[in-house]
């Protein structure tokens, strides 16, 4: 779905196009700190895909690592991956939130 505003000129060429996309959330998966996949839902004709992480834990005072993620197809997987060096880093329980918009 899109909503916004067009302007036309009198010949019917676009003079403002001020439309958005609006998002929709199709649902979440936690992480629990581990490596992991899940199955989406098939996206509606022309529609992309978005994800968000929101971390579960303080990542500044605990020193939490969100995951990478990759989504193709109807699959997304997130990976954790860090170099600790002593640092005491650690796979923060995370959701991922996602959707088309």
């Amino acid at each position: 779905m899109s909503t916004g505003f067009l302007a036309f000129k009198e010949d019917g060429a676009v003079m403002t196009d001020m439309t958005v996309f609006i998002s929709q959330t199709m649902g979440s998966v936690d992480t629990n700190g581990t490596h992991g996949s899940a199955t989406l839902p098939s996206l509606p004709p022309g529609k992309s895909r978005f994800y968000m992480i929101v971390a579960l834990v303080d990542l500044n005072r605990e020193r939490g690592k969100k995951p990478g993620v990759t989504i193709t197809d109807n699959t997304m997987s997130w990976v954790y991956a860090f170099n600790t060096n002593g640092w005491g880093y650690f796979a923060a329980n995370c959701r991922i939130y996602y959707g088309y918009y």
